[in-house]
């Protein structure tokens, strides 16, 4: 009896792992044609369209045009305009953080509660601030009127 229970385990499990298996997944099926396009608008007769997708196909169309995240970005040789876009997203960030450093300034003077310190700790914060403000606007007239109107670089106009 224990050699027929061994034969037939042994059997069973030869039985087992001998025959092919049934796979049940659906077959990889690569498709010629990508299911998104270049501006990432996918299943276009599911999905909406993007919000910025006819901004990013004429980036795209343009010549050396690259959408990002930020935009159109220019890929040109010369780098002007790539420079200009750059320029633009510097000094949009830095008046973005000029603007919440004020907010923080004005939150500090309100919440100071009579506290001369902190009050004038705020006032120095808003006041820098605005400084900033002001320094990143004679930054942009000062590379415009320099750049463009003395030196003639193209780009900067």
């Amino acid at each position: 009896m224990p050699r027929l229970f061994i034969l037939l385990s042994i059997l069973t499990i030869l039985a087992t792992q001998l025959s092919p298996s049934i796979i049940f997944a659906q077959p990889n099926s690569p498709t010629t044609v990508p299911s998104c396009d270049l501006c990432g608008w996918c299943n276009p007769l599911i999905n909406p369209k993007p919000a910025d997708w006819d901004k990013c196909q004429a980036c795209i169309k343009t010549p050396h045009g690259y959408w990002t995240v930020f935009g159109c970005l220019s890929t040109e040789y010369t780098g002007a305009t790539f420079v200009k876009s750059i320029l633009q997203i510097i000094f949009g960030m830095a008046g973005g953080a000029a603007f919440l450093a004020i907010l923080y300034g004005s939150a500090t003077v309100l919440t100071s509660s009579g506290n001369p310190e902190k009050v004038n700790a705020g006032k120095d914060i808003i006041t820098s601030s605005i400084m900033g403000i002001l320094i990143i606007v004679f930054a942009v007239f000062i590379l415009r009127v320099v750049g463009f109107d003395i030196l003639k670089i193209p780009g900067f106009g």
